[in-house]
């Protein structure tokens, strides 16, 4: 499907969701991306075949890649084409995509209600399917206020943020009784857990574990994250300077994050709590700087520029920090806003200098490749 007629489908739709994204952005959020998350988004898009996904095992799709790939492309503003190609497979596959495990997933529908904003498409006919009355079809069906009828124990707030956001999104009404489930789950004070998210709360009675990296418990940076964000996009009532409170002490070494507080910090944590700061108006230039020190520079192989790696990836590429660092690095506040693309920058790109001499003037090429790690501006230190 070409780009005119894609954003040509519903004028009025895209108005819409231009004024939404004028007006429930912050100031700057609209701005073009910087360059690191381009020159991740480059990598990115070389993953994505011609049919519009990106293989996983034995080629078959990678649904998750896919769906948080295109929202990286749309963040990072950068190749149109191959996100336009990400989106009509995501259309035409899109029963597949809501439902990768046989009941509807409150977390995908939310992505596609963003996707769909990016696109400039109408939400209630992405894919021939209304995304949000197939959203709003699920709450409850676990418990009364959640989203999706799968056990919530290690993505109960997650998915219920990336539920709101979606409505957020797509101009719709955020239930009362989705908001108040996301605003009740958040830890209380007096204890160390006061104002983060753990991913799930059985008993709202018995007070959250402390964190601890070790037995894996307590609220942790992720689900805090996209809690702020989704309270912050839809008004809701959370204490979000007590959760901005739990991040800072939640920070790292390098200025990035963990998991859970005291752990090792890792580029997925660190780019969610950067959308988180970015939503809520903080400075989320620390973290932006932390993240680029994961990017693979100029002096690796060509085939790994641009990508990001990560604790577990011994200095490859990892798709899947890469994907959700490009949505940190993309200074955007989420739901993110339609997308407005450029040129994918190329920081390797060889240099061209012009010098004067007595026998004329002298041109010379220089790669940048056997340039120094530091020489390259969005990778200064992680050279692959």
């Amino acid at each position: 499907m070409s780009t005119i007629s894609r954003r040509g489908t519903a004028l009025a739709a895209v108005v819409l969701f231009v004024l939404l994204a004028l007006v429930a952005a912050p100031p700057g959020a609209r701005a073009a991306a910087p360059p690191d998350a381009g020159f991740g988004a480059g990598w990115l898009a070389g993953l994505v075949n011609e049919a519009g996904f990106i293989p996983g095992p034995a080629d078959a799709p990678d649904v998750g890649a896919t769906l948080e790939g295109a929202i990286a492309l749309g963040t990072a503003g950068v190749e149109e084409a191959t996100f336009d190609r990400m989106v009509g497979w995501l259309e035409a596959n899109v029963d597949s995509v809501v439902a990768p495990y046989g009941t509807d997933s409150p977390g995908n529908l939310g992505y596609l209600l963003m996707l769909a904003r990016q696109a400039g498409l109408n939400p209630n006919v992405f894919g021939g399917v209304d995304l949000v009355a197939r959203l709003g079809a699920t709450l409850g069906a676990f418990a009364p206020g959640l989203y999706g009828a799968d056990d919530p124990t290690y993505d109960g707030v997650f998915r219920q943020s990336l539920a709101i956001l979606g409505l957020d999104a797509a101009g719709a009404s955020v239930p009362a009784a989705a908001i108040g489930w996301l605003v009740d789950q958040q830890c209380d004070a007096p204890t160390t857990a006061a104002g983060g998210w753990q991913a799930y709360r059985v008993d709202l009675g018995v007070p959250c574990d402390a964190p601890d990296p070790v037995l894996f418990v307590g609220p942790d940076t992720n689900a805090t994250a996209m809690a702020v964000a989704a309270t912050v996009a839809a008004g809701g009532a959370a204490d979000v300077n007590a959760a901005l409170t739990f991040l800072a002490g939640a920070e790292g070494s390098g200025g990035a994050w963990p998991y859970i507080p005291g752990g090792d910090v890792d580029p997925n944590s660190t780019a969610l709590v950067a959308i988180a700061l970015q939503t809520a108006g903080a400075d989320a230039s620390g973290a932006r700087a932390a993240l680029a020190t994961w990017q693979i520079g100029c002096a690796a192989p060509a085939e790994d520029r641009g990508a990001y790696a990560s604790p577990f990836s011994d200095g490859f590429p990892d798709l899947f920090a890469t994907r959700q660092a490009i949505w940190g690095a993309s200074a955007v506040a989420f739901p993110p806003p339609v997308a407005s693309f450029g040129p994918t920058p190329d920081p390797c790109a060889p240099t061209t200098t012009t010098t004067s001499g007595p026998a004329g003037p002298t041109t010379t090429s220089t790669s940048q490749n056997s340039l120094p790690a530091g020489a390259v501006v969005v990778t200064p230190a992680f050279t692959g």
